[in-house]
């Protein structure tokens, strides 16, 4: 058989995709949730330019001051000043979110395609590990991998990530396993594909979708775990600015400067709330029984 005839053709993938983003832009939740999505990305990738102060600049005769003209959103207990330790924390929180999710989705994808393609003993083995891994809680299994290794973005990018990868690997295997046996993967095998080849080239653009939505919802728990860990002092070290880390510091004065806790929340439900927004109008807009 032909190997053009388990392809399919460019035009076709083209409207596909530019129906995808119609059913999208026609979500208004999806369209709000790409909004502050744009606008926390322009704070953490023009942060220099946008913060009025760097995020370490000290002067104690203004600390806790009340939010003003010259500090926007206050400033915290050692006279920093919030709005621009919220801009730099962007940089920060984004940065370890979309990290571990990249570093979790690949490991999950990987696994998930073994187990599904196979299946059998070695389909066993590994969804065996997965159980475990599901069992404990991903706060805690985070909590337990951060406490073993020092702080900084990397292990916490591990932590994150080793927490967040179980539901990729159960999602891609599910979507493998009903997509192995069909006409156009036993075309693929009948030309003589090996199955790497079949995966990469075959299965895994047709199980996209929902590896997708699960990394756009993903990034939203990522954001609540680091910021989780940063909270009680496994995550960012000091001075590096980071949403959780802030709230910790702040929470002693949470009687007497309400700004100090209340921004650093604000950043943190906004960054969540958009990923869930787009995240749910992802799923609406790859969900073909919606199309309609």
């Amino acid at each position: 058989m032909d190997s053009s005839m388990t392809a399919k053709p460019n035009s076709k993938n083209k409207g596909q995709s530019m129906d995808v983003l119609r059913r999208l832009f026609r979500s208004k939740g999806a369209v709000v949730g790409l909004v502050i999505i744009t606008v926390l990305l322009i704070f953490a990738i023009f942060a220099d330019f946008i913060a009025p102060f760097g995020y370490d600049d000290q002067l104690l005769s203004r600390r806790l001051q009340a939010p003003s003209s010259e500090h926007l959103l206050g400033t915290d207990d050692y006279g920093r000043d919030i709005f621009s330790r919220i801009v730099y924390g962007s940089r920060t929180s984004l940065l370890i979110a979309l990290l571990s999710v990249a570093f979790s989705s690949v490991i999950g994808v990987a696994i998930g395609c073994i187990a599904g393609y196979y299946g059998g003993r070695t389909d066993n083995a590994i969804m065996r590990f997965i159980d475990i891994l599901l069992a404990i809680p991903s706060i805690l299994l985070a909590i337990s991998i951060s406490a073993a290794l020092d702080p900084g973005v990397i292990n916490l990018v591990v932590a994150v990530g080793i927490g967040a990868m179980p539901p990729y690997a159960r999602i891609v295997r599910a979507s493998v396993m009903s997509e192995r046996d069909k006409e156009y993967i036993e075309a693929a095998r009948s030309i003589g594909a090996n199955d790497f080849r079949v995966l990469i080239k075959h299965v895994l653009p047709n199980v996209m979708a929902p590896i997708i939505v699960q990394s756009t919802m993903s990034i939203s728990t990522a954001i609540i775990t680091a910021a989780s860990l940063s909270f009680i002092g496994l995550g960012i070290a000091p001075p590096t600015p980071e949403w959780g880390s802030m709230l910790s510091a702040g929470r002693a004065y949470i009687r007497d400067a309400w700004w100090v806790v209340t921004f650093p929340g604000l950043a943190i439900m906004s960054a969540v709330f958009g990923f869930n927004l787009l995240g749910d109008g992802l799923r609406d807009a790859l969900d073909p029984k919606l199309k309609n």
